[in-house]
């Protein structure tokens, strides 16, 4: 399953992680406990020593100051004493600088391992862990690798529960927006984000097939594809499709490529909407046929965005 090979082509369904290690003690014996977690080298700008912090008024406890770090300001957040509540004391921790959303979070970790180069079906989902803690896990995934589980953490929903004005901001929808009830197919593993895109395109008009991951979505799409071999419209099945990048199964990418290289399936538009939407980045979506890519605090720009790539004649305004 790991592979040390860089990885540089888009649309295979696979992905780097970096593996790092999170140390604390057992509440009840005390004994020394080190895990492994993962995160997306995608949003991964850099690993850094440990810098020295400005205390700031008013910050959650997790969140040990600032820094600065080539004239930008970061918040500095402890990982163990968020998931453990535990503060990192070892002087040879290491910085892990993350972006996404548009936001630079540096993340304090005990040590960081290696990379690893995985395939998105390899990860194991969280759900039975997601239904004693509906909402509020941090784990997005599991992954096993030489005998050992790599948590794969959701960084996302870290900052969100630290700063709830940094997530995606809830806004007015014109009720009936597009009045020819058109269908739009999305895919999203986030419960919280696949609800607020189904209310909102809902509001709008729309009707909604919902996936949680690439690959439903992908099977539905040719399920709608043999329908218009046997003579069915294209656009009376699916107007367009809107998709996160990272999920378990299939990732966005691959499912944007499956759609715009099929011979029936590549007229639907396809948005990609992810917190991994940067200037650094921006060309892999292109690379596999995106028709649009937003970051997910952008998710007011979104019914517009869609209107113009499905035209003006769904719209209640022309």
């Amino acid at each position: 399953m790991a592979k040390n090979s860089i990885l540089l082509e888009t649309g295979t369904n696979e992905f780097e992680v970096v593996e790092f290690m999170l140390e604390y003690k057992h509440r009840n014996t005390g004994k020394l406990i080190k895990q492994s977690f993962g995160i997306n080298v995608a949003k991964v700008r850099e690993i850094i020593r440990m810098p020295s912090f400005t205390k700031m008024p008013n910050l959650p406890k997790v969140v040990c100051g600032v820094f600065s770090l080539r004239g930008n300001i970061y918040p500095a957040v402890d990982l163990c004493d968020f998931l453990y509540g535990q503060k990192n004391e070892d002087k040879n921790s290491k910085m892990i600088i993350a972006e996404f959303n548009q936001l630079k979070v540096g993340f304090i970790v005990n040590n960081v391992a290696r990379i690893h180069r995985v395939f998105w079906s390899d990860i194991i989902s969280p759900d039975s862990i997601q239904e004693f803690t509906p909402d509020k896990s941090s784990i997005i995934g599991l992954i096993r690798i030489d005998g050992r589980s790599i948590l794969m953490l959701d960084v996302e929903k870290i900052v969100a529960d630290l700063a709830p004005t940094s997530a995606i901001e809830d806004f007015e929808v014109e009720t009936k927006m597009f009045t020819n009830k058109p269908i739009a197919v999305t895919a999203e593993d986030s419960a919280i984000i696949r609800k607020m895109i189904t209310d909102r395109l809902t509001t709008a008009g729309f009707e909604i097939q919902s996936y949680k991951d690439g690959l439903a979505c992908w099977n539905a799409l040719e399920e709608i594809a043999s329908k218009v071999e046997k003579g069915k419209r294209l656009n009376s099945l699916c107007n367009i499709v809107i998709s996160d990048i990272e999920m378990p199964e299939m990732d966005g990418y691959t499912l944007t490529k499956n759609i715009k290289t099929h011979p029936i399936l590549k007229k639907i538009p396809v948005i990609l909407f992810s917190s991994l939407i940067t200037s650094d980045l921006y060309h892999k979506g292109q690379a596999v046929g995106a028709d649009a890519q937003m970051t997910k605090p952008q998710i007011g720009e979104l019914l517009e965005v869609v209107r113009a790539l499905i035209g003006d004649t769904n719209s209640k305004n022309n």
